[in-house]
């Protein structure tokens, strides 16, 4: 089967590409995409939520001629997909499975038991979510919760729930990385083995959150936390996401260092699977705690975004994801790239929390008259209740028994000598979980520059 791609438009610094996905197949399989990896060569496999395997080349600059072919079926629910050594590894509600095509005819003959040390329930809900690998070659995946209909509560809880996973690089041995996770679609292994996971709003979890993990720790969700006594306190994410910025997020995917993909190499982005959007991670750490914010990337996807990886031969971002909850999503499934243009980006890069407000550096020098206006900038903060209830209305933090927020002054704007570096003094900044930052001002070259910084503030330095 073939289809024909489209290439995206537009004078910003990032557009995106669509590989058009053959719906129009022989075994009218149901394409929606829940992992995805590159082959060496530049071939993208995915895993669908129905169960196949597919993989798609004729993967280049122009997209004109795409050539699928379905390469396995029949699995449980792939949310999860990995390649190593160009063989393809799928990640299912059952097990870790490798397949191999043994005749070399495009399609897989042995499905393997990689590893099934998870256990299973019949619960709905409790979906195994993604595949990665650290350096070392060992695996890492995360498991939700056994969420009931209607998501309040759980059902029957196993040891398996809640948690990520760690599996040894031949399969042999699993151990339990981190507990506590409600409904985490999707996780990110770093560059030097740094472990994040989303999660999503629900019981025991207030907010939609990034987690960027130690081992041992606990992420908020008190049935989950497999820990007698049960804890009353958790380990903090690096973020908190306000709904209208991350409703329901996906996994997460590292910068290779370099300027391929512009200014922001080495850094972390994160999916949002319920708004379809994708972010640039600006954090920072304060002795042994993780803290910061997220910064939208100005494009938009077809499918609720959940899974990313780069390619090593072009540089480019590809992702995929579904449409099968709530979600801004248009389109079933999706399988789209992210590439750089070589535009000004025009885009904040790095934020720093400081005693008395922020500093925030852009990829671009910024016109001195407006980003030394303090009236360019408006900041609002609220934090959430972290209980057995379902999410948390935002609570003002002058006043946590009342609903809102607390509107804080700029009441200075101060640009570096190299016009990248503006340093707002913010009258009462305080540590607080939601911190939101709304800008407008301009470049160097007087092109307008609006978006919003939502960040967390576990605290100001000394």
């Amino acid at each position: 089967m073939t289809t024909a791609g489209t290439l995206g438009s537009g004078d910003g610094a990032y557009v995106v590409d669509t590989l058009t996905l053959p719906e129009d197949n022989p075994w009218s399989s149901w394409l929606r995409p829940g992992g995805l990896d590159l082959f060496s060569d530049n071939r993208i496999a995915f895993s669908t939520w129905s169960g196949d395997v597919w993989v798609v080349s004729g993967v280049d600059d122009t997209l004109a001629t795409l050539t699928w072919k379905r390469f396995a079926t029949g699995l449980f629910q792939p949310l999860g997909l990995k390649i190593v050594d160009d063989t393809v590894y799928v990640h299912g509600r059952d097990q870790i499975t490798r397949l191999k095509d043994i005749d070399g005819d495009g399609e897989a003959d042995l499905y393997e038991c990689f590893n099934n040390d998870v256990l299973v329930t019949p619960n709905f809900h409790e979906f195994s979510f993604d595949l990665h690998t650290d350096a070392a070659g060992d695996f890492y995946f995360v498991k939700g919760g056994p969420v009931r209909g209607g998501g309040r509560g759980f059902d029957t809880v196993t040891a398996s729930h809640g948690c990520v996973f760690k599996v040894t690089k031949d399969g042999e041995t699993t151990e339990v990385y981190a507990t506590g996770v409600r409904a985490p679609n999707g996780m990110g292994v770093g560059p030097d083995g740094e472990i994040t996971t989303g999660d999503n709003q629900g019981t025991w979890t207030p907010a939609c959150r990034l987690n960027l993990m130690r081992r041992g720790g606990f992420y908020g969700v008190v049935d989950l936390a497999h820990r007698d006594p049960p804890p009353d306190d958790y380990d903090r994410p690096l973020c908190w996401f306000p709904m209208g910025v991350d409703n329901s997020s996906g996994s997460q995917v590292w910068v290779p260092t370099g300027v391929r993909f512009g200014p922001i190499g080495g850094q972390l982005m994160h999916l949002s699977y319920g708004t379809c959007s994708l972010f640039t991670v600006l954090k920072e750490r304060l002795g042994q705690q993780w803290q910061g914010g997220v910064v939208r990337i100005p494009v938009n996807f077809a499918s609720g975004v959940m899974r990313a990886r780069f390619s090593a031969k072009d540089g480019r971002l590809y992702v995929c994801g579904l449409k099968g909850w709530q979600t801004t999503a248009q389109r079933d499934g999706g399988l789209q790239r992210v590439r750089f243009t070589g535009a000004p980006a025009r885009m904040p890069i790095a934020m720093t929390t400081l005693k008395t407000g922020v500093a925030i550096t852009y990829s671009d020098p910024l016109d001195p008259d407006t980003a030394a206006d303090p009236a360019n900038y408006r900041v609002q903060s609220w934090n959430y209740r972290w209980s057995s209830d379902y999410g948390s209305p935002e609570l003002k933090p002058s006043a946590m028994d009342q609903e809102g927020r607390d509107t804080l002054t700029v009441s200075a704007a101060a640009l570096s000598r190299d016009g990248r570096t503006v340093r707002l003094t913010i009258d009462g900044i305080a540590p607080v979980m939601q911190q939101q930052i709304t800008i407008k001002i301009a470049d160097a070259d007087g092109e307008t520059i609006e978006h919003q910084i939502s960040h967390t503030i576990h605290a100001l330095p000394e």
